[in-house]
Formats: C-alpha cells, structure tokens, sequence
C-alpha cells in the first residue's frame, strides 16, 4: 500500500523528478500484485506449518454462534448495521484519493467527518471513540516529529548529498546503463537508513540525471525507487511500525528481525517481475 500514490513515495517520486504519479504507478502494479502473491506465498507456508505444530482441535456440542462472538476491543462501538454505508464511504474515499481530486489530508479529514457523523451522531461517543485512541496518535506524533527532526540534520548539514555523490563515485562507468536496476536495490538499504524524504528529494534527482545520459528516463527510474518500499517499512523512522508492534504486543527488534528476510524477498519478486515486464529495463542501450 506505501507504493500507491496516496502512501508517500510515489507522490515523492512524481514531484522530485517532474513526472505524473500516474505514469508511476499504473505499470507498477502487475509488479506490485507479484508482490502480493509472493506475500500470500509466505502467510500459506507459515499457516501450514502452525496447522502441523498445533494439530486440530475437535469440540464436542459446539452450539455456540460464532457469528455473535466479537474480537473487537469495543464491542459497544460496533456498526454492523452500518457496515455497507462504511463499506461504500471507504470505496469512494479510494476513488478519490486515485483520481487525485483533492490533497491527501483533506480527503482524509472529510471521510473521518462523515464516518463519525453518520455511525456516532451523539457528540460524547465522538469523543469516546477519539480518546479511545489517543494514546497511539500521540505516540505516532512524536515519533514524527522525531524523523522530522533527524531528516532535517540530515539535509541541513549536506549528509545526504555527500552520500548521493558517494554512491555515484563508487558506481563503475560501466554500470550506467544498469542504473534503473541499481536505483531498485539501493532503494533497499537506503530507506532503511534514512527518510522517504531524504531518499526521493535528495538521492534519486542525482541518481536520475546519471540515468539520463545513459537513456534511461526519469519516469523508469522513479518506477525503480520504489521498490524497496518493503523494506523500508521496517525503519525505526516509519512512526506507523512502532503503532504496529505495540498493538501486537512484540518488541520492534524481534519484529525487524523476523521480517526482513521476507521483505527482502518481496522486493526481488517485485524487482524480477518489473523487469521481465519491461516497466524499467535491466540494461539500457541508449
């Protein structure tokens, strides 16, 4: 979902390199539903080898009606009555966010009115429903500004041109016309370590105009930074990981630890199935 044009990368991409988001996006998503198979390839080996661990369960007399049972935290504020009128407002909210009809935020902040208005009209179960959150909003905020903070070290001080001009120095001439291939694997280890803004405003525009003279075009090489966008949602800078852990109740180093592998995997699949699909090319030929 961070590859689609409302997540971030995309729209950062568009803008730093001038190009349409949509031209970005559209080819990219065979790649990315190769990505999806490969993630659905990994849920069915990990539930298979639970299923062999655990065995089966056979209940005697079970009369119970699953279809009462709820897992949510607050089964008060439950709408299933309202689940198609929900269901339609988060379609339509999707719509607009891809035809691009307003900023992001404000799409957003118009959806979460309507929802709120419409399944909690009394204005105390507003508040319940915020406060009920609260806590990890505020978390995330911090954490935000914390990345805000880093990201701006970072540029202000010429950390990341020196580490764009780094990695252009160490790229053999020879390599040039695999650049859109190489913008896809250092997209990895690089928003890792730093921010998408760092990565997309100050190391790809260098990486782009190196492509250029080898006739790969701006276009091709923002579809290539964003591959690695799996792994880079495993960063300590992403606030939503942390919301993530902690609402799962694990700790963030067992989680990076564990997942790595599989998001490194994902991103080969994306990777090898953008390129046998011609949406970057492997070798550029002028």
């Amino acid at each position: 979902m961070n590859m689609t044009p409302w997540g971030g990368p995309t729209a950062r991409a568009a803008s730093a390199l001038h190009v349409d988001a949509s031209d970005i996006f559209v080819p990219m998503i065979p790649a990315m539903l190769a990505g999806v198979v490969a993630i659905l390839a990994i849920a069915y080996f990990y539930g298979k080898r639970e299923r062999a661990r655990l065995g089966e369960l056979h209940l005697q007399g079970d009369d119970v009606d699953h279809s009462e049972i709820s897992v949510s935290q607050f089964p008060d504020a439950r709408r299933p009555k309202l689940i198609w009128f929900n269901g339609a407002l988060t379609l339509a909210l999707m719509v607009a966010l891809i035809m691009g009809l307003l900023p992001l935020p404000v799409l957003f902040m118009i959806a979460f009115s309507i929802a709120m208005i419409i399944n909690y009209p009394n204005l105390q179960d507003q508040k319940d429903r915020v406060s009920a959150h609260a806590g990890s909003v505020l978390a995330v905020v911090g954490l935000i500004f914390a990345a805000g903070i880093f990201t701006g070290i970072l540029s202000g001080t010429g950390m990341v041109d020196a580490m764009s001009k780094s990695l252009l120095a160490v790229i053999p001439e020879a390599l040039g016309p695999y650049l859109a291939v190489i913008t896809a694997l250092v997209s990895m280890p690089f928003t890792f370590f730093m921010s998408n803004d760092a990565f997309y405003y100050g190391v790809l525009p260098v990486l782009s105009e190196a492509a250029s003279h080898y006739g790969i075009s701006p276009v091709e090489m923002a579809r290539a930074s964003i591959v690695g966008q799996p792994v880079h949602l495993l960063s300590p800078l992403v606030p939503s990981t942390y919301l993530l852990v902690a609402l799962a109740g694990i700790e963030f180093g067992d989680h990076q630890r564990f997942t790595l592998k599989w998001a490194i995997l994902v991103c080969m699949c994306i990777l090898v199935a953008a390129l046998l699909m011609g949406i970057f090319p492997f070798y550029s030929s002028m």
